[in-house]
């Protein structure tokens, strides 16, 4: 009896927090299909005038979300070669400062963006003037790295070793052993830390912000430029949006992963 209580309060409090935590995305979806300006809830109607706004609002999302897609690709590629290479480094041999060197990877990510963006900006605007987009490819590339390296080193903690020595024993080279033994067994924790590499970058909005140029804007200061002189539910639209491809993105790594990867 005392187990059935536990468990049906369990319940009611997980479901409560969970429609706490989806109230506000339930608003925002409604709100985007407001045939009013103002953003009212509930909607007082249906309209899909706001995602045809998307496209058509001199505000150029289109050409911000190009540029952040671009940006988050581009730098994740980049850093599944740097940060597998180092995960691999660091866990595969023993020396003196190896925590140390650990802790220099992942850095960035106890380093304020604010302070790193503004340390950039005066490296490439100072001493060697850097167009806008590979200075915020440079600043991504940094702040997402240590993303890539915990999740590689979660699944090298239990990685043998020896699967290797075997397959170098029966005729493989360095690169078969990797691409055909090391990489399928940490392909789950190099696939979770890009995926959240890749979402964390296409929202980073303080790097934009002090790092773009009038010639190349990200889809995040689109958005915070866009507000500065409207609120309209087209910002809901976009959020609407922005929300279905973060849930695919999610959904694809549940099928080829499984989010028991995240909690590693």
């Amino acid at each position: 009896m005392r187990d059935d209580r536990v468990g049906i309060f369990s319940r009611v409090v997980t479901i409560g927090v969970l429609l706490f935590l989806m109230a506000p995305l339930i608003v925002i979806v409604l709100a985007s299909f407001s045939p009013t300006v103002l953003v009212v809830f509930p909607p007082k109607g249906f309209s899909l005038e706001w995602y045809a706004n998307i496209f058509t609002s001199s505000a150029n999302f289109v050409n911000g979300f190009s540029n952040s897609i671009k940006i988050a690709v581009i730098a994740t590629c980049i850093d599944i070669i740097l940060g597998v290479s180092a995960a691999l480094a660091v866990t595969r041999y023993t020396f003196k400062g190896k925590e140390l060197l650990i802790t220099f990877f992942t850095s960035p990510m106890y380093v304020p963006s604010i302070a790193f963006s503004f340390v950039l900006l005066r490296i490439t605007s100072s001493h060697i003037l850097i167009p806008a987009f590979p200075r915020i490819l440079l600043g991504h590339i940094v702040i997402i790295l240590p993303y890539i390296v915990r999740n590689t080193l979660a699944v090298l903690t239990g990685f043998t070793w020896s699967l290797e020595d075997a397959a170098a024993s029966l005729g493989a080279s360095p690169r078969q052993t990797f691409l055909k033994v090391t990489l399928p067994l940490i392909k789950p924790g190099v696939m979770a830390g890009s995926l959240l590499s890749f979402l964390y970058s296409f929202d980073e909005a303080v790097l934009g912000n002090m790092l773009s140029s009038p010639s190349f804007v990200t889809l995040p200061i689109r958005i915070m430029n866009y507000m500065e002189f409207s609120f309209d539910p087209t910002l809901a639209a976009i959020s609407t949006l922005l929300i279905i491809l973060s849930l695919l993105c999610i959904v694809l790594m549940e099928r080829f992963v499984g989010l028991d990867m995240f909690l590693k």
